[in-house]
């Protein structure tokens, strides 16, 4: 289908204009969770594994959302020909802060189930005990090996550039190629094992919750302890974020796999949806969590 000079144009002005909204909005939502658990920590609060957990994930999107917004850039105005194969490096930030992002979604899963589930196996407790005294110790471990397995799969890309005669403006556009069993292989440690241990968390979540449910109703009692709403307001962010977690998956994968030419209605879809995934996150973890919104209004003000 060709595109006419005024849709190309139209579709630009829908990229520049992402970039000018998403760019700042995940910038600052992000720096607001990260300031509020600093702000914290420096009045000598400690923080608990989960806090610690979503202070490094908002530093993470926080550079994740300034990687994305360089390379939407690059993407939007097609100046991959002045990066050449050099634009992989911040491809392959790009990609081990995305796969980090899901692992740290992973943690926060493993981390509230911990504290919900009560299993009497000495395996468990065992568990609970490391992830609660060594989370910084574990999540730095897990940057390290995702680092290690990430990046040999990204000496195998290349970039070539094609003549687009579709569009009478004659607009180049860039095929990516690369060897697909390393991306299969970096896709399942990156995203999919994440998303598979945060199912099994929330499942273990919920089950938990919902024995929970049923001797409140054995007892007639109509209390609904604080503490177990804030733990169903958990489970319920955890999976917020992970349906996120594989919405921005999804999208990614289509955008890589069809190709859009540059100038298309669903290449600027897709990658608007993917600029604006650090902002979600954001914004999931203020919904969910009633201190991090009020710690963010005594921080601005």
């Amino acid at each position: 289908m060709l595109q006419s000079p005024r849709m190309l144009l139209v579709n630009l002005v829908i990229k520049i204009i992402t970039l000018i909204i998403t760019g700042p909005c995940g910038i600052i939502l992000n720096s607001s969770i990260v300031a509020v658990h600093l702000r914290h920590w420096k009045k000598g609060v400690s923080l608990g594994d989960c806090d610690q957990i979503i202070l490094i994930k908002g530093f993470t999107n926080v550079l994740l959302q300034c990687f994305l917004t360089f390379s939407g850039t690059i993407n939007g105005f097609q100046l991959y020909e002045h990066f050449d194969n050099n634009y992989f490096l911040v491809a392959y930030i790009v990609f081990f802060l995305s796969s980090f992002w899901f692992w740290l979604t992973a943690w926060l899963g493993i981390c509230y189930c911990l504290r919900l589930v009560n299993i009497s196996h000495q395996f468990f407790f065992v568990l609970k005990q490391r992830v609660s005294s060594g989370i910084i110790q574990l999540l730095f471990g897990t940057a390290v090996i995702l680092g290690m397995i990430i990046f040999p799969g990204f000496w195998t890309f290349d970039i070539k550039a094609k003549q687009n005669t579709s569009i009478p403006l004659s607009i180049d556009y860039f095929i990516f190629k690369g060897d697909s069993k390393c991306l299969s292989f970096n896709a399942a440690i990156g995203f999919c094992l994440p998303t598979l241990l945060n199912s099994l968390c929330i499942g273990l979540s919920l089950t938990s919750l919902l024995r929970h449910v049923q001797r409140v109703k054995k007892n007639n009692s109509q209390s609904w302890s604080g503490k177990m709403k804030t733990h169903a307001r958990a489970c319920v962010t955890i999976f917020l974020l992970m349906a996120l977690n594989l919405f921005f998956f999804a999208t990614v994968i289509i955008f890589a796999i069809l190709q859009f030419s540059s100038g298309t209605l669903l290449d600027t879809f897709f990658w608007t949806i993917i600029m604006a995934c650090p902002s979600g996150q954001a914004i999931i973890l203020f919904f969910g969590n009633s201190k991090l919104r009020s710690g963010s209004l005594k921080t601005c003000f």
